[in-house]
């Protein structure tokens, strides 16, 4: 009963990751991390550059919008920020 409770939480949280697109950058004391599993878009912007400190973490509703439509809320973002975008997160995998 144990090994399949543990198959079961195993095959649900691979299924779960696999939908997940995570984009993580760090450079010149700026942590960025974008995640975006298709509904929610979170971005996490954390720095301390120049003695400007930046704490951003936000999570926006995305489900009605296209990849461009989303990389341009990223590049919104990190602009009014005053720092580059991260690069973009890779394809998220499929399973099956």
């Amino acid at each position: 009963m144990k090994k399949l409770a543990m198959l079961l939480l195993t095959a649900f949280s691979l299924a779960a990751s696999a939908q997940t697109k995570t984009s993580t950058y760090k450079k010149d004391n700026i942590k960025q991390s974008v995640t975006d599993n298709g509904k929610t878009l979170h971005i996490v912007i954390k720095s301390n550059k120049a003695g400007k400190e930046i704490n951003y973490d936000h999570t926006f509703s995305v489900e009605h919008l296209d990849q461009k439509q989303k990389d341009a809320l990223v590049k919104k973002v990190t602009d009014s920020l005053g720092i580059n975008p991260p690069p973009a997160p890779p394809a998220p995998h499929k399973m099956g």
